[in-house]
């Protein structure tokens, strides 16, 4: 009886000694699956990341276009990173931001042997300062905010709202010519334009104000870039 449960006993040792192998085995595979899932999942962190970056900043430029076209209809192309995201769909050539009436007096006289001919003309005019769209508008959409660059603003037009002749007087022998009113009148318009030099200046700052204020609304950052042209040097009076 003794032979028999030693022959069992050692039966059952070798047994034990087959199955861990096994065992230890079945631990290093599982072990190698846990950590290809780890890495794996850790491998996925950036490019999860990144593409919630990504709808971020798309999300952001969608908010930018649609802000562009409530206050300004306007519809650019938008870039993110250098990447256009949006391309332009409605931009007018011209952006006119802020008007102002202004009057204006015009007298001219020349004589001539003694013989002097006068003309008098007072005008209001209507100037409109604003953007030439047809140079720049560049729209960048970054993780900071929003980036604008546009042309420096200038005067776009100066249209006559009430224009009067106050007088006509010929001279004895020095008389008035068709080219002495339309000197007069252009003069009228470049002073009403000379008087409304600030203009620019001020659509500038309108831009930025109101651009600002919504965006600020969504919670976007905006830096706004007015880019320098050649100026033209004015001189007083204007000269014809």
């Amino acid at each position: 009886m003794i032979e028999g449960a030693g022959a069992v006993f050692f039966t059952e040792m070798d047994c034990k000694r087959n199955v861990w192998p096994w065992v230890l085995l079945l631990g290093a595979l599982l072990l190698v699956l846990a950590g290809a899932l780890v890495l794996d999942r850790v491998a996925s962190w950036p490019a999860q990341e990144l593409d919630s970056l990504i709808h971020q900043t798309s999300t952001k430029a969608k908010k930018v276009r649609d802000a562009l076209f409530d206050v300004f209809q306007l519809q650019p192309k938008i870039s993110i990173d250098n990447s256009l995201l949006f391309d332009q769909t409605k931009t007018a050539l011209e952006l006119a931001v802020v008007s102002r009436d202004t009057e204006v007096i015009r007298n001219t006289r020349q004589t001539w042997i003694g013989s002097t001919k006068r003309i008098r003309i007072h005008a209001k005019y209507r100037v409109k300062a604003g953007f030439d769209l047809s140079r720049k508008l560049d729209v960048e959409v970054t993780d900071y905010g929003v980036a604008v660059k546009v042309p420096k603003a200038k005067i776009l037009g100066v249209e006559p709202v009430f224009l009067s002749v106050e007088e006509l007087r010929d001279g004895l022998w020095n008389k008035i010519q068709a080219q002495d009113l339309d000197s007069a009148l252009r003069a009228t318009l470049e002073l009403a334009r000379w008087k409304e030099a600030t203009l620019p200046e001020e659509a500038e700052q309108t831009f930025k104000k109101l651009l600002s204020e919504k965006l600020d609304n969504l919670h976007l950052h905006v830096e706004t870039q007015f880019e320098d042209e050649p100026m033209k040097k004015s001189s007083w009076p204007p000269q014809f």
